[in-house]
């Protein structure tokens, strides 16, 4: 078996998620309908549509109580005024989260939708991903390293975190934001 064939499944939950090996739909026309099928989903097609048009983060969020703690909290979001294509990758990486309506402006000629992820979910759809992402790579790679190292998706407790994961925190955050 080679290495193409060897990934040639990721599972996703209750989804199956194809590779490059194997097509869901075909991406030809039919013969006489001229009608053009889905692009076959892959995993190599998703992270190029990430590379374009997603965005990976690490969110600090401040509270107006100042005895409350800062917050950091890891994202995934990607927006398209195309909503097919939207669902066509939502669909394919196995998300249940739902796409938003984007407020529109008067300078959007379209209506534009969004796809927003976080914690846990952010990071699985991450990990998949980060094989065959480009752009973000570094990106991807510094998500996961801010949930592994930096106690991602744990609750602080009463006494909130040490200052030294509050310090790992801030300093991915910070690398996260240096990329953009």
């Amino acid at each position: 078996m080679n290495q193409d064939t060897m990934t040639s499944e990721v599972n996703l939950g209750t989804a199956q998620t194809q590779t490059q090996t194997q097509t869901q739909t075909q991406t030809q026309t039919s013969p006489g309908s001229g009608v053009l099928t889905k692009p076959p989903f892959t995993l190599a097609w998703a992270a190029g549509f990430v590379d374009g048009e997603g965005c990976i983060y690490i969110c600090k969020q401040r509270f107006r109580d100042p005895t409350r703690k800062l917050s950091y909290r890891l994202g995934f979001s990607i927006m398209q005024n195309d909503l097919e294509v939207l669902e066509h990758f939502r669909g394919g990486m196995g998300i249940t989260e739902p796409i938003y309506k984007v407020k529109r402006l008067p300078q959007h000629s379209r209506q534009v939708y969004t796809l927003i992820c976080s914690g846990k979910n952010a990071l699985r759809l991450i990990t998949i991903l980060l094989p065959f992402l480009v752009r973000k790579r570094e990106e991807a790679q510094t998500a996961v390293a801010y949930w592994e190292d930096c106690m991602g998706g744990k609750r602080p407790g009463g006494k909130g975190w040490s200052s030294q994961v509050t310090a790992d925190r801030e300093a991915k955050f910070l690398h996260m934001r240096a990329l953009k």
